[in-house]
């Protein structure tokens, strides 16, 4: 038997946070990859990336939201297909919120890789975590891979900070890595209901406050 479709008010909360979190990730890729064009700063190239995957991942999830919602996930196609779209959006998810994380870990460590072909290794490790993901059917591989990345993202925002924190655009860009690094603990809490639903407007709330912050930071500090 297929799922129900969703409530209406969770429809408009989520289809609501999903497309302020991709516009905003979208609109930030543009920008910094206008900055990347005036600088050619490697730096730059590689955190637009960022924006690009995450507001990926967060368009495929308005996108079926709204399949949801207008029943033709629940009414149209068979259980086989329904499961089948939702099996790629895992696979989809995992491998593009993977590169998001991983662009954004290339972005500080790029000097130290300079010679290495760091966006191949970026698209391969996203595409096993992906592949992974879909194999084992186990949420709590995803959930694995996206913590280890989480924390390589730390040490690499400390390492970063530890060499090269006295240079200027450094100083600009390491709030954006802080904000970010909270974004994700936030929404791989409330994903993995490490934190109770009901936390989930405010949780919401507070993420697109940071996308916001940091949307504000690159139009008007970059």
């Amino acid at each position: 038997m297929l799922p129900r479709t969703p409530p209406v008010e969770f429809v408009v909360i989520e289809a609501a946070y999903f497309t302020a979190i991709f516009l905003i990730c979208f609109a930030l890729y543009y920008k910094l990859r206008e900055v990347y064009k005036l600088s050619d700063y490697q730096s730059f190239h590689f955190f637009s990336n960022t924006f690009l995957f995450l507001g990926l991942a967060y368009f495929l999830r308005f996108i079926v939201v709204m399949l949801s919602a207008s029943g033709i996930l629940f009414e149209e196609i068979s259980l086989e297909g329904f499961r089948g779209i939702m099996t790629f959006s895992l696979a989809f998810l995992a491998y593009s919120g993977s590169a998001a994380i991983l662009y954004t870990i290339y972005s500080l460590l790029w000097r130290w890789f300079e010679k290495f072909p760091g966006e191949i290794a970026i698209h391969a490790v996203a595409l096993v975590i992906a592949l992974t993901s879909l194999l084992s059917r186990v949420p709590l591989t995803f959930l694995l891979s996206q913590l280890i990345l989480i924390a390589l993202l730390v040490g690499a925002i400390f390492v970063n900070y530890k060499h090269f924190g006295r240079e200027s655009r450094v100083k600009r860009t390491y709030p954006l890595y802080i904000l970010l690094f909270v974004f994700w603990i936030l929404n791989v809490s409330l994903t993995f209901r490490f934190l109770p639903m009901e936390f989930k407007f405010l949780i919401y709330s507070i993420s697109v406050a940071i996308i916001l912050t940091i949307a504000y930071r690159v139009f008007r500090k970059l």
